[in-house]
């Protein structure tokens, strides 16, 4: 058991600089491309948003079916920036390795508009979750996103409604 445990440790030790880069892309440029991604949606930079995505990009979040960038951008656009507003997210933890970055965060807004079928309450509500994007020659080819629906739809009171 040692053995394995040694195994473990040394392949996960690596204090090497040269393992920062991957496929000639360092990796903090790969932290700072999913950042800007974050940051273009919170600013309504929906041509950044377009840019930074590839064409063949695809989202997998809560558990709903996969959907490309088109389908992506759309919901960004129509849905979660019309619905919450002001938005402040703060990005917890940054890890990246090869391709993925992963993103713990918070994201403190504004509820101005109709989400999910609640009415607006123009109250500030607190979304928490992890992401993991795929970067690969500078674009952005996959997003996996968990959030906090039902924390963040009791802030919003839509729990318990009939």
């Amino acid at each position: 058991m040692s053995i394995i445990l040694f195994s473990f440790i040394t392949s996960c030790d690596n204090d090497d600089d040269d393992n920062n880069e991957v496929t000639g892309v360092n990796l903090e440029d790969k932290k700072e491309t999913c950042l800007e991604l974050s940051r273009a949606i919170m600013n309504g930079a929906w041509d950044k948003v377009d840019e930074l995505l590839d064409d063949n990009f695809t989202y997998v979040g809560d558990a709903a079916p996969a959907i490309g960038k088109q389908e992506y951008i759309a919901f960004m656009k129509n849905v979660l920036t019309t619905a919450m507003t002001d938005m402040d997210m703060n990005f917890v933890r940054v890890i990246a390795e090869g391709d993925l970055v992963a993103v713990e965060y918070t994201n403190q807004m504004t509820h101005s508009g109709e989400f999910y079928g609640v009415p607006a309450t123009n109250n500030r509500v607190t979304a928490t979750g992890h992401f993991i994007r795929e970067v690969k020659d500078g674009k952005i080819t996959a997003e996996w996103q968990t959030t906090n629906a039902m924390g963040l739809m009791g802030q919003i009171g839509g729990l318990g409604k009939k």
